[in-house]
């Protein structure tokens, strides 16, 4: 039977072709995104750091997480820090020869032209010299720091500002800014993540604060541990993970893989139905071969092992060459998310075993139910009917097919509706159940579309259907579509999945920037709004300084971190947190009270949204318990609660309660209001003057042109989807016009009979544009519905109520980019299917 197989295979290498190219591009798209996908868990904290430390032989460091009541282990969003106490016993434990404190602190070296060495993806920090040594760096040039005012910087802080030994730097701190001398230039081994400049150890401490690790040589780890029970004790490889201070690489690590892992659920998606839908196609026009095959004897169960295992061999097949290709993309795709910070930097991708198996099993999967289907209706039928119905398939689709149908259409209509029901917002319990209903939703749609095919197709010609039989073209065109249904809605399939899938991605990404706007430009009523450069921060010396610019009545500055909200015990265990200014809050930020008042928010009090104080049961004059963002407890009375149903700050804290407990304490952005009848114009330059002495790099603005920039930032990473939308849409594309082809040069002898008949070449051809543009438009009607639908129930989940995020340009280029594919896989191997003799094309059959 393999045998019988293989020989069938190799008597259709067109339709083959085309099934494996399917199989091979789908395979790889899945592989690809699991590779990519599961890199960053594997690397772990080596991929966002580049500290090695092999100068010492432990790195001792509180935990860098807090395991709950329920087991919950969170991971803290900020270093904890050792006391005192700890560092004692650190340095008394038996074997321990030296104790280096590691002290870290964001400092940036301003250059003569003002800017400042170091950006969002390259952060600059300060570290005692000691740290230096204990990572085996070396000196290039000068020597070490020795006094207050020193600094040795790396290699890369050199290079970029143009230093060199003996020259004098500013340095800004978030303090301020200060003048050091530079002592040295430093080389580090290995790939370097970060700028590094090293002070002496008194200086380090004065602006790094409490230590968050300690370098120990030591002779006995045991010992080290058993100082400092329940400590991290790293040693060996392990060291190379102690030191991470980039926390937007640590959250890349940790959260771009759930990004890439819908897209991995996506690719899969549209692969198991594109193979699907092209392996339906091409078996389904072996109608002939198989029902002669039922009139020489051959048995059913024959048959369908025959199609099983030719299904099996290009899906093998396939899927193995298809996950070697998608090895090779995964790396490409790494080095372009790195190169455009989207993944940590240190991330490595490898063979996973599981992640190539997951491609490989997807296409075999797709190709044995794509083949399942056909085989079974061919073999159910007597040979002499089997032999009619290859002349004139059936119109109707299946009894099973349009029962699971319907049933996968009211399932999804069920999902939807309960999601309805439980409402938003997202953040809460009922929103995040509601959310993967409608995530569930969407899939069972498509399958819907893709089983019920045919009775869309009917649903679109049927008023279409009196007009189009006036003329020759529309009438060839209809009865051409209804004399093979099936045929009609395979070559859906992969056009409704290119509409429904883009305008989901487009219009989700959409929903969430239109959101998050609107209720952030509520909330911000400051005309000026002071903002740091490449989204490095302000130092609060800034706000100081504001202080003596004419026509400012307040400036409160802002700071964004998380909180552990474990007691009492519910579902929400954290949140994130805002630090502002009590005494100027009010003033520059509007936040719909809805219960207390901002009077009462004092330097002990704490405000929460009035999500989480429902979650957890809070009332106005309660002691609110939690855990700093480096994992140092602290508690607070509630003051205030308001309203923030998207969840940009489930808590406000005042800045000097908040701020000792970040490792980079700038601001996000520090608010101003002006004085009645002050010169708006006029009072940005002068803040802008006063910057350019204590915050290089920062710039003020007024309202309109902050939340123009906010927008602009917000949808800056738009092309990240849009080239999503490209790979995937554009594999449902490709695909469209494979399966379109091959139906359509599968219909010679239909071409043939036409031509017999007196039609000229023309009138097929237009005829088959007719046809295409009905089959663009059902795929079109379907897709937009399936999207439509879905995203209304995401966007009602957002802001409690019904509205479409719709781009008008996007959407029109998504169904444009579906019509022509449908217009080239019809017509262009149309030319070839009519150039052969009508008599030659009907022999042939």
């Amino acid at each position: 039977m393999i045998a019988l197989a293989w020989r069938s295979l190799a008597g259709r290498k067109l339709a083959i072709l085309a099934a494996l190219l399917a199989v091979v591009v789908g395979s790889s798209l899945v592989t690809a995104t699991l590779l990519i996908a599961g890199s960053q868990e594997q690397q772990g904290a080596a991929s966002v750091t580049s500290w090695r430390f092999d100068g010492v032989d432990a790195v001792v460091k509180p935990p860098a997480s807090i395991t709950l009541d329920s087991g919950l282990a969170l991971d803290l969003p900020s270093m904890p820090r050792l006391t005192g106490e700890q560092i004692d016993a650190i340095r008394h434990a038996p074997g321990v020869s030296s104790v280096a404190l590691e002290s870290p602190f964001p400092a940036y070296v301003v250059a003569s032209d003002g800017t400042v060495t170091g950006d969002a993806v390259t952060r600059s920090w300060g570290h005692p010299w000691s740290t230096a040594l204990a990572d085996t760096a070396s000196l290039v040039a000068g020597g070490e720091p020795g006094r207050p005012g020193d600094v040795a910087v790396d290699e890369s802080v050199a290079a970029v500002a143009g230093i060199s030994v003996g020259d004098t730097v500013r340095v800004a701190l978030a303090s301020g800014i200060e003048d050091f001398t530079v002592t040295g230039v430093v080389r580090r081994p290995g790939e370097q993540f970060e700028h590094a400049l090293f002070f002496t150890t008194e200086t380090a401490a004065q602006f790094g604060g409490a230590p968050v690790a300690a370098l120990v040589s030591t002779t006995d780890s045991g010992a080290l541990q058993n100082a400092v029970p329940g400590f991290q004790v790293l040693t060996g490889e392990a060291r190379a993970g102690s030191l991470q201070l980039d926390l937007r690489q640590a959250e890349l690590a940790g959260g771009s893989s759930q990004f890439l892992m819908v897209i991995a659920f996506l690719a899969m998606t549209i692969a198991v139905f594109v193979i699907s839908s092209t392996l339906t196609v091409s078996i389904g026009q072996r109608r002939r071969e198989l029902a002669m095959l039922c009139i020489v004897g051959t048995k059913p169960r024959l048959i369908r092992r025959m199609v099983t295992w030719e299904a099996a061999v290009i899906g093998g097949f396939g899927g193995l060459v298809g996950a070697g290709v998608g090895v090779a993309l995964a790396e490409l795709a790494r080095r372009f998310f790195v190169a455009q910070g989207l993944m940590a930097r240190g991330a490595v991708v490898s063979a996973e075993p599981l992640a190539v198996l997951g491609g490989v099993g997807a296409a075999v999967l797709a190709a044995l139910v794509a083949a399942w289907l056909p085989a079974r209706r061919a073999t159910r039928i007597a040979p002499l009917e089997a032999l009619r119905e290859s002349d004139v398939p059936a119109s109707a689709p299946g009894r099973g097919r349009v029962i699971f149908g319907w049933m996968l259409l009211a399932t999804a209509a069920v999902c939807l509706a309960v999601a309805l029901a439980l409402g938003g917002p997202v953040t809460t319990l009922g929103g995040g159940v509601a959310l993967m209903l409608i995530v569930t939703a969407f899939p069972l749609f498509i399958g819907a579309a893709v089983l019920l095919g045919p009775i869309l197709l009917r649903g679109v010609l049927a008023p279409l259907g009196a007009p189009l039989r006036r003329w020759f073209g529309g009438f060839i065109a209809e009865r051409s579509i209804r004399s093979d249904l099936r045929r009609a809605a395979g070559v859906c399939v992969p056009l409704t999945l290119l509409v429904a899938v883009s305008a989901v991605l487009l219009f989700q990404d959409s929903a969430n920037y239109q959101a998050r706007s609107q209720v952030y430009a509520e909330q911000v009523t400051a005309e000026v709004v002071v903002t740091g450069g490449v989204q490095l921060g302000v130092p609060f010396s800034a706000v100081e300084a504001l202080e003596d610019v004419p026509g400012i009545a307040a400036a409160s500055g802002s700071i964004s971190s998380h909180l552990v909200i474990a007691d009492p015990p519910t579902m929400r265990s954290n949140g994130t947190v805002t630090g502002v200014d009590p005494a100027g809050f009010d003033q520059v930020l509007d936040y719909e009270v809805t219960a207390g008042n901002w009077a009462d928010f004092t330097a002990r009090s704490i405000a929460v949204s009035q999500i989480v104080a429902d979650d957890k049961g809070w009332q106005i004059g309660d002691p609110v318990s939690f855990r700093y963002p480096d994992g140092t407890p602290g508690s607070a009375v509630l003051s205030t609660t308001y309203h923030d149903p998207m969840g940009i700050s489930d808590m406000i804290l005042p800045l000097d309660t908040l701020t000792p407990h970040v490792l980079e304490p700038f601001a996000s952005a520090v608010y101003v209001a002006l004085e009645p009848g002050t010169d708006q114009r006029a009072a940005v330059t002068a803040i802008n003057d006063a910057l350019t002495v204590v915050a290089p790099g920062a710039r003020a603005t007024d309202r309109d042109e902050h939340l123009a920039q906010v927008a602009a930032q917000a949808s800056g990473d738009n092309w990240i989807i849009l080239m999503v939308v490209v790979i995937l849409g554009g594999y449902a594309g490709v695909s469209a016009i494979n399966v379109l082809i091959a139906s359509t040069m599968s219909r010679r002898r239909e071409f043939a009979l036409l031509r017999l008949a007196g039609a000229r070449r023309p009138q097929i051809a237009g005829a088959l544009l007719v046809e295409c543009l009905l089959v663009g438009t059902t795929a079109a009607t379907a897709g937009t519905a399936i999207a439509a639908v879905t995203m209304v129930g995401y966007g009602y989940l957002l802001t409690d109520t019904i509205w479409l995020p719709f781009i008008g340009s996007a959407f029109l280029v998504i169904v444009a980019c579906a019509y022509l594919a449908a217009l080239i896989g019809t017509l262009a191997p149309a030319r070839t299917a009519m150039t052969a003799d009508p008599l030659e094309g009907v022999r042939a059959w």
